[in-house]
């Protein structure tokens, strides 16, 4: 018989091999439930990575783990509960859980993006069958986030809703934010919003980015030709960036008031000299990113 101080060496050697010991793995449902809720942040992350590889079978008894994590200061913990609520009880089932849906609900609104993405991506928008209520929110959200891969997901989401959809942005044109709603009322609904005109010189809800391609290789040729060509088109002091070198080269123009942004939108449009290439919504978090590339150059 070999000595028990043999197989006590074996053991922590195994537990020791990476540097750092694991959260002990057990295949018993109710531990893993248990530590969801009083367990370590590390032992949390662990058994919510074991959940999210699928090698915990789920169940209803699993959503007050999740939610102790979903309030948890931690915001992977916050985000990776979200996606796991979203995945689990919302997505194809044909009534969601309420349970889950009521968290999903608070993370939708959460102070970290990451967390609202995997909230509104994973959760809100797989709800089968939408209240208006749940409508409403989703597009209060799309007016709000800005996020394209969010809208369009929403949009979709949304697509078998039309005339609750339309109903819905016609009454918030006529409320607080309405400029908010205007911008994205095209998107949702594929139709001009209705009294366009008195939302014209409205500032925008947030400066609206557009990336320029010129055909012209020299950009100090190319940008006051543009600049030329927009102030013909109606804008008085147009802003023009260049970004990158060589033939890679970007002009950037970021517009304030909605006639500015729509009036170039038709000049270029008319032009073959320059063309949009992207068109974005000016987030603090796309602010931080061109001013790094500004730094940079």
């Amino acid at each position: 018989m070999k000595n028990p101080l043999f197989f006590l060496t074996v053991l922590t050697t195994a537990l020791c091999i990476s540097g750092t010991a694991q959260p002990a793995v057990t295949n018993s449902p109710t531990s893993i439930q248990e530590m969801l809720i009083s367990g370590t942040p590390q032992y949390k992350m662990h058994f919510l990575a074991m959940i999210s590889q699928g090698k915990v079978k789920v169940n209803e008894s699993y959503i007050p783990g999740l939610e102790t994590c979903a309030t948890h200061p931690s915001i992977p913990l916050r985000s990776l509960s979200a996606k796991l609520l979203g995945q689990y009880f919302i997505r194809e089932k044909d009534a969601p859980n309420e349970e889950a849906l009521a968290i999903l609900l608070k993370l939708a609104h959460d102070p970290e993006a990451d967390v609202r993405f995997n909230a509104i991506f994973y959760g809100l928008t797989q709800v089968k069958y939408k209240t208006p209520e749940l409508a409403e929110q989703l597009i209060d959200i799309a007016a709000k986030e800005r996020n394209p891969a969010l809208q369009d997901r929403i949009i979709v989401s949304l697509a078998n809703y039309q005339p609750q959809v339309e109903e819905i942005l016609n009454k918030k044109l006529n409320g607080e934010h309405a400029i908010a709603y205007y911008e994205i009322y095209e998107d949702f609904t594929g139709k001009e919003p209705p009294h366009e005109e008195k939302f014209l010189n409205m500032p925008s809800s947030r400066p609206r980015l557009l990336v320029i391609k010129a055909n012209e290789s020299n950009p100090e040729v190319s940008k006051p030709a543009l600049i030329q060509l927009l102030k013909q088109g109606g804008l008085k002091n147009p802003t023009v960036e260049t970004s990158g070198t060589g033939e890679s080269y970007v002009l950037m123009l970021t517009t304030y008031i909605t006639r500015d942004y729509k009036n170039v939108r038709e000049v270029l449009s008319a032009n073959d000299d320059f063309s949009i290439t992207q068109d974005l919504w000016l987030t603090p978090e796309l602010e931080i990113q061109i001013e790094a590339m500004r730094k940079a150059q």
